[in-house]
Parts: C-alpha cells; structure tokens; sequence
C-alpha cells in the first residue's frame, strides 16, 4: 500500500496508511476520500508531497464536477468499455511504443487516472460538437481579422531596438544614429534592455505576435533596412526600432475562407467550453478538509487546492481551453470534459 507523507496542520498529522477512507473533500454531498486521491498517484514507493497531493485532490474534486454537469446538462454519460477504448487510443497516440505501465509510471499517474482522462476527453469531444450548434457563421470582418492573425503568425522578422525610459533620450538616439553612430554599439550603452543590449540591440527572430501592440505594428510596417524615424512607445518605456527582415506568407500559404471560418467557430467553441466549466465549477460545493488544504475555485491558474500552509500553487490544473487530450508529466492536462 502506498504511504502518504504525514500532512501536519496545527499539529495533526494524517497518514494514508490506515487512512485511506479519511474523507478529503465533499463535492456536492460526494465524498472524496485520501484513498481515491491516491488511487490517481503512481509514487514509485516514495511518500507523497502536500502540494502532490492537493494537486490531485484538486484533479478528483474537478472531475466531479465536470462529469456530474455533463451529465445533468446535457445527458453524458460514457459506459467503461468506451472509456478503456479511449484509454487505449491515447496510449498509442502518445505513448510511441513504449509500455503502458512504464509511460504511466514515469508520469507518476495510475490506470485509474488516464481512465478518468479519457472519460473526460470523450466528455470534451461531444460537448464540442454540442456547443457548437449554437456557433453562428463567421462574419467576414471576423474572417478578416482571422486571416490578419494568420499572416502575423506565419511572418517571420527579425528586429533590432533600442529601449530607453523616455521619449526625449530616444530622439537622442536617434540624433547619434543619424550622425553616423553604430546602432549596435549604442544599444549596448543604454538601452535599458538587458538581453538585447549584450547582442547590440538584437532581438531573436520570429513571429511578431508575441510583441506587445505597437512594437508589432511597426515591426509588421517599418521600411526593412531602415531605422524607424519615430520612437515607439510602450508599457516598457520608447524603442528606437531598426527591422533587418521580414518575410511575409503569400496569400497562397495562408488558410483559406473555409478554414479560417472554421477557426473562427473553433475558438467560439472553445470561449463556450471555458464558460460553461466555470459555472460548473462556480455552481458546485465543495468543501476540503481543513488539514489537505482550501479550495479555490478563482486561482489565476484554474480552480485548484491550495495546500496546507501555502497561500498560492503553481500546480498543474485541467484546462477547459485546451485542444488536445495528453498524458503528460507528473500531472496530465484534457479538454474540459
């Protein structure tokens, strides 16, 4: 049997050994047990971390949620056949030859927990096809934008910048480039950009979506070769902006109307998925013994247990917008179904 690392809270140590029907959480009046936790958690013998746990009590607590609204919603429900068949797909998708139980062990889950997975990326697939019956068509302003998104994903384009704190000392800078100074050389003098300042001012090359809106903007439109005659302004402070390269797709590289369409009702898709897992999770009541942790369902990162002592968590946590199904890592992620 595997043993739990003692959990101590204002003096109250609980351990699984002995402990395995020591009720964890309730959702909705369900009780959720230490022994279901670890049910979902291969350890390879070692003991089992608070934070570990919480993390997976979390994953228990959001399973429930989301099959009990599934099924109160919308009427789904999986029998266990065509959830170990789904079981297995996932297996052979992302396990490339290597044994199940060696997959699973190195990710340090259960059978019992790529089982609820899969249950919930059926719950994922027909929720989908669901909520997309009340999608409307794209509008073609939105197809537009999509295809501008499109264009700015597949450009590549390599930048170089300047930062300084204000807008007077980038007209300075400007004033030393136009008297024939080296760009590279100033950059490293002061630019307040430490990466880029150790690399005369260059930046890596690549999509320019990543950039904040009006650095992009010139990125995507300043003269290539030439030193952006004005500074940009951003929440960082004015870049003094030179663009060496751009390479922009074709129209023929780009997604066409139907697939971009198709992408607009994906991401609406997706949007609704997200709102609808919300208000199950809003929706629930769920209540976790004081010594595994606090609920919270408003976590930056998604709803999740906060463990014993800790005012935060960087744990994994399932992800309703996700657009695939994975067992991977220590904690697996699905669509939220």
């Amino acid at each position: 049997m595997k043993k739990l690392i003692p959990l101590i809270l204002l003096g109250l140590v609980v351990a699984a050994c002995g402990g395995g029907a020591t009720l964890a959480a309730t959702v909705d009046g369900q009780e959720v047990t230490v022994g279901d936790v670890e049910s979902l958690i291969d350890s390879g013998g070692a003991d089992i971390a608070k934070d570990q746990f919480a993390q997976f009590l979390g994953f228990a607590i959001q399973f429930l949620v989301i099959n009990k609204a599934a099924e109160e919603d919308y009427g789904l429900t999986f029998t266990d056949e065509e959830v170990a068949a789904e079981a297995d797909r996932i297996i052979e998708e992302v396990a490339a030859g290597q044994a199940r139980e060696e997959f699973l062990a190195e990710r340090g889950v259960t059978e019992e927990f790529l089982l609820r997975i899969a249950r919930q990326g059926l719950l994922d697939v027909e929720l989908r096809e669901l909520l997309l019956e009340d999608v409307p068509e794209p509008t073609s302003e939105e197809i537009e934008e999509a295809r501008a998104q499109a264009e700015l994903a597949g450009t590549n384009a390599c930048v170089s910048h300047i930062l300084v704190e204000s807008e007077e000392e980038a007209l300075d800078v400007l004033d030393r480039l136009d008297a024939g100074e080296d760009f590279g050389e100033i950059a490293t003098e002061v630019s307040t950009d430490a990466g880029s300042a150790a690399n005369n001012g260059i930046l890596p090359c690549g999509s320019p979506s990543g950039y904040v809106e009006a650095f992009r903007d010139v990125v995507m439109t300043a003269e290539v070769g030439q030193i952006h005659p004005d500074p940009v302004e951003t929440e960082f402070g004015f870049h003094v902006m030179l663009v060496t390269d751009r390479q922009v797709p074709t129209a023929e590289d780009l997604p066409g109307d139907e697939e971009l369409a198709d992408g607009v009702k994906d991401t609406a898709v997706i949007a609704a998925l997200e709102e609808w897992f919300l208000a199950a999770v809003a929706e629930a009541d769920v209540v976790v013994e004081e010594e595994f942790g606090t609920w919270d369902p408003d976590s930056p990162t998604g709803p999740t247990v906060v463990p014993p002592s800790e005012t935060s968590t960087s744990s994994t946590v399932l992800d309703p917008a996700s657009t695939s199904t994975s067992v991977d890592g220590a904690a697996s992620t699905t669509s939220g179904g």
